[in-house]
């Protein structure tokens, strides 16, 4: 087997997010009395992910992403209502509490960890994810993670996956595999590294062959078969 070891993104990788990030952004709204709707998410959502795009590139700080993401929010969906901060910090305890595992991928991470050592490396905030690991019990698979909260730097920087090298078991970089859904994060910052990549793609969405991905999976478990 050439590989021992799996680099993998957690959300939308691991954990259903937009199932998580629709029930802590309806409980958030709801628990100021702000009507919630499926047109409120999805306006959020494409706010929420155009931000982490710039938190990649360097453009804005986290600390930026955290409150713009709302303030953008208020501006478009709702009127009267103006502390963006106050919503940023219920939204980040409320997502704290969501850990919904991609259908499958709960198993497939017990299979996997038979075969693998299995780190996690993401982007997300420190306090959500140290919560979810714990509550998801992530912890019975995986051997380590690495969140970017921690080391002030990002995926898909060199810089992260240089801190990832220098501290996981395999120092072989040519039996370590990126796992992830994200061609501008995990992808591009696997091939910053000089590392082989997997993309996540279960919708079948980005087209082989490509520049950035060594192979593509519609599952998990299709890592077994590489």
């Amino acid at each position: 087997m050439k590989y021992t070891t799996l680099l993998m993104d957690a959300d939308d990788t691991i954990f259903d997010f937009p199932k998580c990030e629709y029930n802590a952004l309806k409980n958030t709204l709801e628990s100021f009395g702000l009507v919630f709707s499926d047109r409120i998410h999805e306006n959020f959502s494409e706010i929420n992910s155009a931000l982490w795009k710039k938190f990649e590139m360097n453009r804005i700080t986290r600390s930026e992403l955290r409150v713009r993401r709302f303030s953008e929010l208020l501006k478009k969906c709702f009127e009267g209502f103006e502390n963006a901060e106050l919503l940023a910090d219920k939204y980040v305890d409320m997502l704290a509490l969501e850990a919904i595992f991609i259908d499958g991928a709960e198993q497939a991470l017990e299979n996997l960890g038979r075969h693998y050592e299995i780190y996690i490396i993401t982007n997300g905030l420190k306090k959500v994810q140290y919560s979810r690991f714990e509550i998801s019990d992530i912890y019975r698979f995986i051997k380590g993670h690495f969140i970017s909260d921690e080391h002030e730097v990002q995926k898909p920087q060199k810089e992260f996956f240089d801190t990832v090298l220098e501290n996981i078991n395999e120092k072989d970089k040519s039996r370590v595999l990126v796992v992830g859904d994200s061609l501008t994060s995990d992808m591009q910052g696997g091939r910053n590294a000089g590392l082989d990549t997997c993309l996540y793609d279960p919708k079948d969405k980005v087209s082989m062959p490509h520049e950035l991905c060594d192979f593509k999976i519609k599952k998990l478990e299709d890592i077994m078969t590489l």
